[in-house]
């Protein structure tokens, strides 16, 4: 996901972290309880989107993952984050869900349902939120938290000057604070570029102008484009770190179980600039039988 669309939306969780909580524990299946942020770093190679502790009955641990690009993979991505989870904290039970933010983020393996083997010898069942086929009525009910979510709906699309409208008032209702409405409002401008084109996204603006210039998340974006040279210098440092971990730890694994590989994989190793793309391999080690069956889909 892009850093505009990342920093938002978790700005955006920060501040309505209940809403979500209980949004997420209805779509799995758990009871709703008081919810507490934690740790995203699972380990060297591993890093959740968001993790909640949901303090129902059974307490519960929430895993999430937001999606505006489509790629294949994701279910293996979400069991490998799941297990993570559960095992950095304490085994306990964790539910994981993909949040689909528009439909070019849809994928054909996003069934709700991995599994292994022929017959199954594991079946993970992950929940899929797509925001498109939500009720806009719905998303505003949740909670002030989910109602910038609720103009990427088809339905809001249909209409997007009366969807703006919906989500202006709902902000402005009388239990949410002046501060808070003024966050989200911002928060629903930088996510609509995911579904309105540059006019519609452009009358937005001129609607909410005023309150765009009081909120945090509108003045951090900005500062992002005015510094957006320096950001790219720094976010291509640690993206060169990432992928030398991944390739680091996959080359351990791989030489544990493999024995050394040929020079002709190292070099393909090596030509590999995307992290994403070694992640998976990791866990195909223990199936693989050669280095060039482990590695044939780079």
């Amino acid at each position: 996901m892009s850093k505009t669309f990342d920093v938002t939306l978790n700005a955006m969780i920060d501040e309505t972290l209940g809403d979500w909580a209980d949004f997420l524990a209805d779509r799995v299946g758990v009871p709703r309880g008081p919810a507490v942020a934690l740790d995203t770093d699972l380990s060297a190679t591993l890093q959740a989107d968001r993790l909640f502790r949901v303090g129902g009955d059974p307490p519960t641990l929430l895993h999430l993952e937001m999606e505006s690009t489509s790629h294949l993979g994701m279910p293996d991505r979400m069991l490998r984050y799941n297990v993570a989870a559960t095992a950095a904290n304490g085994g306990a039970l964790t539910r994981s869900v993909v949040v689909l933010l528009r439909p070019e983020a849809n994928a054909s393996d996003l069934t709700g349902v991995l599994e292994r083997g022929t017959p199954p010898y594991l079946t993970f069942k992950y929940g899929v939120v797509r925001v498109w086929k939500e009720s806009t009525a719905a998303l505003l009910a949740a909670g002030p938290g989910l109602a910038p979510l609720a103009i990427l709906t088809n339905e809001s699309v249909r209409d997007p000057d009366a969807a703006i409208e919906k989500v202006h008032k709902r902000f402005r209702g009388s239990n949410v604070p002046e501060l808070l409405s003024r966050q989200l409002i911002g928060a629903t401008f930088f996510l609509a570029g995911l579904r309105y084109n540059n006019a519609q996204v452009d009358r937005f603006r001129l609607r909410f102008d005023m309150t765009l210039e009081d909120s945090t998340s509108y003045q951090l974006v900005l500062r992002m484009g005015a510094e957006r040279g320096k950001l790219e210098g720094k976010l291509e440092g640690k993206l060169e770190g990432k992928l030398e971990v991944a390739r680091s730890f996959l080359l351990r694994l791989g030489t544990k179980r493999l024995g050394p590989p040929p020079v002709a994989i190292l070099a393909r190793l090596q030509a590999v600039t995307n992290p994403d793309l070694l992640e998976p391999l990791a866990e195909r080690v223990l199936d693989a039988a050669t280095w060039d069956e482990l590695v044939s889909g780079l």
